[in-house]
């Protein structure tokens, strides 16, 4: 009986271990991640402007999906800006005829970092009515529950397109974010 309760003592020790690294990673990664920004100019001198806000994942797939996506646009005639949210980013965004908001998802919500800054942009964009919002996400579950949670802040807005890139096949996955860039330069 003792070996059997120190057993599932090392278990439950584990579990603990396990639970405090997991919640560590997790909140490590939604920090905010600082100015990043990065700007792919048009190739007219009149290009529309998409800005692009992500917050990059713990494994880079989030980055990529952001770049095929800007890569995309940017062939298509954009001329698109990246960057991360945060306080540094200002919340007039009335130079852009497109903004993308990208996250990943942990535990079905997108980042704080994001959520934190959408509140704050969300209401100027609301006063600028040309302008097209979408939003992808990324992660391993095909659940889209992160984007009912966004529907408060996003009411009156022109929400075109709402995007789950699963974790997967790197090709598959990267042909679908830069055929999106190019489905949003021809709405």
């Amino acid at each position: 009986m003792k070996n059997f309760l120190i057993g599932v003592g090392v278990v439950f020790g584990i579990l603990f271990v396990f639970m405090l690294l997991t919640v560590g990673v997790v909140s490590a990664a939604n920090k905010p991640k600082g100015d990043k920004e990065e700007v792919l100019p048009g190739k007219k001198g009149n290009s529309k402007k998409a800005l692009i806000i992500y917050h990059p994942g713990i494994s880079k797939f989030t980055t990529r999906m952001t770049h095929q996506l800007a890569k995309g646009l940017n062939e298509g005639g954009y001329e698109v800006t990246l960057n991360h949210p945060g306080d540094h980013l200002s919340t007039d965004l009335s130079g852009y005829t497109l903004v993308v908001f990208g996250s990943p998802t942990y535990a079905g919500q997108i980042s704080s970092a994001m959520r934190k800054y959408m509140a704050r942009a969300c209401p100027q964009i609301a006063n600028t009515l040309t302008m097209g919002i979408v939003l992808f996400s990324t992660g391993a579950l095909d659940e889209i529950q992160e984007f009912d949670k966004l529907e408060e802040m996003l009411v009156g807005l022109n929400v075109v397109k709402k995007v789950k890139f699963l974790a997967g096949s790197k090709t598959e996955n990267d042909k679908t974010a830069y055929d999106l860039g190019i489905e949003l330069v021809k709405e």
